[in-house]
């Protein structure tokens, strides 16, 4: 069985660069490939207007990423959006903690000394900068996993209301079935719970004169794959953007992809020249 931290390991994508780090570029990539082969299905309710769930994202002040593996800690993440470009993605219950940072849509600032339960000692500066980057992946591609199955054209139900669709997704020996429920609470707020609700396989046992072992293979490529019951949801608050990350903000233990950092938000705005573009 999978420890937690392993379980964790599992809901991150491959690491991008300092460079790449942009809040929901890398996200839309990925989620176009994940939801590349997903049938349409239609939502229960039959009242739900067809909205873009990318620019609801974009537009959004908040998003709240929650995963929960069937054994293990849950995992929540947030990513803030800021009037003026800022944004900023925290990992952990409440508040979190924040591990990247970028100013003006400018470049990225990792927070070297975060980290989470379970995860592995980092030392060198290098490792906790793949913590870092293992973190920002964490939040990110639990996003573009809930956008990738449920796809661009969100069906958003009367507020107040929930719709239900079924969502599915080929794996290389058959296919990953999702329940995905959508809420749009008073206020505007929006809930999209995505639930794996079964892994199905059509592949014929081997034979004696297989080449490859197809069990062997069918059963590891199986146990890749999230396990029945896991579920992801993004809660996308209805609230305007504040104006941007205050400038009191500590960075003592921040790393700038730029070299160009500053002891408090305001002092890197100054040195990395971002916000005078």
């Amino acid at each position: 069985m999978r420890g937690a931290a392993e379980d964790r390991a599992r809901m991150m994508s491959r690491l991008v660069g300092l460079d790449a780090m942009r809040v929901f570029l890398p996200v839309l990539v990925l989620a176009a490939a994940i939801g590349a082969t997903l049938p349409a299905t239609a939502a229960t309710a039959a009242t739900a207007a067809t909205v873009s769930l990318n620019a609801r994202l974009e537009a959004a002040s908040s998003v709240q990423v929650n995963q929960v593996p069937v054994s293990g800690a849950s995992l929540i993440g947030r990513v803030q959006q800021f009037r003026n470009g800022d944004s900023l993605i925290s990992l952990g219950d409440g508040e979190g903690q924040p591990v990247v940072l970028t100013l003006c849509k400018g470049k990225a600032h990792l927070n070297l000394e975060a980290s989470w339960p379970g995860a592995p000692a980092a030392k060198t500066q290098e490792e906790k900068q793949m913590r870092a980057y293992g973190m920002y992946m964490a939040v990110m591609g639990g996003m573009a996993m809930v956008q990738g199955i449920t796809g661009d054209a969100l069906a958003l139900p009367a507020e107040g209301q929930t719709s239900t669709a079924q969502r599915e997704t080929s794996w290389a020996y058959g296919k990953e079935l999702y329940a995905v429920a959508v809420t749009h609470a008073a206020g505007g707020e929006i809930r999209i719970k995505m639930t794996k609700t079964e892994n199905t396989t059509r592949t014929p046992s081997s034979g004696p004169d297989d080449i490859v072992n197809t069990d062997g293979d069918k059963a590891a490529r199986l146990a890749e794959l999230d396990p029945v019951g896991t579920s992801r949801e993004l809660v996308i608050a209805a609230a305007p953007m504040a104006e941007g990350v205050p400038d009191a903000m500590s960075l003592q233990g921040w790393m700038s992809a730029s070299g160009k950092g500053g002891a408090t938000v305001g002092a890197a705005r100054k040195a990395s020249g971002d916000c005078a573009r």
